[in-house]
Order: C-alpha cells, then structure tokens, then sequence
C-alpha cells in the first residue's frame, strides 16, 4: 500500500487575474453565496456551504471558504476548503484541500473519486474565475 503526503491532497490552480478582480468576483452572494454549486456535471458537483470569508490578518489577504464534493444524487464525497490568495500582482492562486483528519486512510475507491472531481472543480472555478467580467465601480462624478 502506498502512503500518501498531505500535500498530495491539496490541488493548485493559477487564476490569471489580479486578486482584486477575484475579489470582487467571490464578493457576490448570489453567485458565491451558501449553496452555490461552482461546478457540477453528472458524476457529481461542488457546493459551498458558506461564503467565502477573509482569515488571519496577514499582509497578504487569504480567502477561505468550507465547500463539499459530492457524487450523484447528492452523497457526500468530502468536505474540502477552497482558498483564495494573491499570487503576484497579475495572478491569484486557488487551493483546495480535504478538511478531513486522515484522507490518507481513505479507500482506493475513494481517492480515485476524489481527485476526479477535486481536479474537475479546481479546473472548473478556476474557468469560472478567470472569466468573470469585473465592472469597476463608477462614482457619481463619473469617475473611476
């Protein structure tokens, strides 16, 4: 049997756009609000089940919310935490990670079917993400 790291559970993704951007994205309950499925597809989806919320008070902002990966029908696969940090000036970075104690305890079945759709929602978000139109605020004197 082979012995998995933590970090092996822990998926990656760069979002090339400035942090601000995203920000502003993940900012909108009704798109990012408790419940919101951010990627489904027959095999199953990602749900939150919070909003995301700023944590610490680093110099550099960190964004966490609890989401769950569930298969068909709604069962639950793993609860999982996706954070969202700046990366550089230009690029965001987007982690998700199983808030389980001991994922690597988990059947093979079970990893399989997690980094099958761990993978597909990082993917996913970080599509969502990367696209969304950001409209900078107008101010009423017409300023930026």
């Amino acid at each position: 049997m082979t012995m998995l790291d933590w970090q092996t559970f822990v998926l990656q993704r760069r979002i090339n756009r400035p942090s601000a951007e995203v920000l502003h994205a993940i900012s909108n309950p009704a798109v990012f609000g408790s419940g919101a499925v951010l990627s489904s597809d027959a095999d199953g989806a990602l749900r939150l089940e919070e909003p995301f919320r700023r944590v610490g008070r680093l110099v550099v902002p960190v964004w966490r919310a609890n989401a769950r990966l569930t298969r068909k029908h709604g069962r639950r696969l793993a609860a999982v935490e996706i954070e969202i940090s700046p990366s550089s000036a230009v690029d965001t970075e987007l982690l998700i990670r199983p808030r389980a104690r001991n994922p690597q305890g988990w059947s093979s079945r079970r990893l399989r079917q997690y980094f099958a759709h761990a993978h597909r929602s990082a993917d996913d978000l970080t599509h969502l993400l990367g696209n969304t139109t950001y409209q900078p605020v107008a101010h009423v004197d017409g300023n930026v």
